[in-house]
């Protein structure tokens, strides 16, 4: 039965979400405060090798599958070049990988050199991992948004929710300045205010802070051919030849509650070490600094299911890799056709978790 859906949030999750609820023939609404910092500021790997245990692992390799299966359908900006990882142990990294029938192949001195010339300093051996991609942040959502208009969504801007209507024990719309905006479901996925938000209902989505600054240089010719994880930072180019690069060493795992370093700092240091390690880079200034706060999980890990009858709440990072799979899995769980396969792949990050802890 279809139903109306407020999401609060036009981030990656939100609108990766509003689109796959649409094509189910649910009446959408999204609510957004502003522009989806967060998603703008991701560095954008799209990747399955960074995990923090065998479930993890699963779902973002169902990720991957998932853009694959979204861009089918929409033209959004990802590429897949595949990633250069030499930032971890290799072999033993190897090893868990290629246990979960990962793709993945240990690459020797020479290899890497000829995949990545401009490198000026080779490492010894690094992984290549494949099917990693890189998701071109800066108007992803915005790409989702509109194929989700075409079906119907409607969204609503610069409008701030601050609260959840409740009829009972169940969720009946949200509360804005402007008034109640009612619906069948609400879906929280607005990032860092989803904690606030899940407290006006008595709930408990516990995140930490996770700041984190992404500098980029100016327009590049071609330097790189890979995404590249090294130890002096994650590094791509985006197709409009610039540099992305994270301002902290492990953007990945990083688990830094406050930056420490002024974005000019931050940002100087960043270019310092890319220009170790990439040629032809030398008079090249950083033309850009963004900051973001990550919302991340007390865990670590995903909070995804319903926090109360008719409400639902998705929060997880990376929202890059994991929106698209996570925006299938609520639009089955809402509309009722969750698999028993799908089922077990949310179980893990039931909000209720931290009720139980």
């Amino acid at each position: 039965m279809a139903q109306s859906v407020v999401i609060v949030g036009a981030g990656i999750i939100g609108a990766a979400t509003a689109l796959q609820l649409a094509k189910a023939g649910h009446k959408v609404r999204v609510i957004s405060a502003g522009q989806p910092k967060a998603t703008r500021a991701a560095f954008g790997w799209v990747n399955a090798s960074f995990f923090i245990d065998d479930d993890h692992h699963h779902l973002r390799a169902a990720g991957i599958a998932a853009w694959h299966r979204l861009a089918t359908a929409v033209p959004v900006s990802v590429t897949w070049p595949g990633c250069l990882c030499w930032d971890v142990d290799v072999e033993d990294t190897h090893a868990k990988l290629r246990a979960f029938d990962y793709p993945v192949e240990i690459l020797t001195k020479a290899q890497i050199a000829a995949r990545e010339p401009s490198l000026k300093t080779v490492p010894a051996q690094a992984l290549f991992l494949p099917t990693e991609g890189a998701a071109h942040s800066p108007d992803l959502s915005g790409q989702l948004l509109r194929a989700a208009q075409d079906l119907g969504v409607q969204l609503i801007s610069n409008v701030q929710v601050n609260g959840i209507a409740m009829q009972g024990a169940r969720a009946v719309g949200v509360e804005t300045v402007e008034g109640l905006i009612m619906a069948d479901q609400v879906i929280v996925a607005a990032g860092t205010g989803t904690s606030a938000l899940a407290q006006t209902v008595g709930a408990q989505v516990p995140l930490v802070s996770r700041p984190a600054y992404i500098m980029r240089t100016s327009q590049q010719p071609p330097l790189l051919r890979h995404i590249l994880a090294t130890p002096e930072g994650e590094i791509r180019q985006e197709p409009s030849g610039q540099l992305l690069m994270p301002a902290v060493l492990g953007h990945q795992g990083d688990r830094s509650d406050v930056l420490t370093q002024t974005p000019v700092a931050a940002a100087d240091d960043a270019m310092m070490r890319l220009r170790r390690l990439i040629a032809g880079l030398e008079d090249v200034q950083w033309s850009e600094t963004l900051r973001a706060e990550r919302p991340v999980p007390a865990d670590d890990l995903p909070i995804v299911g319903a926090l109360a009858e008719g409400l639902y709440v998705a929060v997880l990072h990376s929202g890059i890799t994991l929106g698209p799979i996570v925006a299938e899995l609520i639009a089955a769980d809402i509309t009722g056709s969750l698999s028993n396969a799908e089922a077990a792949m949310l179980a893990p990050y039931s909000p209720h978790r931290f009720v139980c802890a």
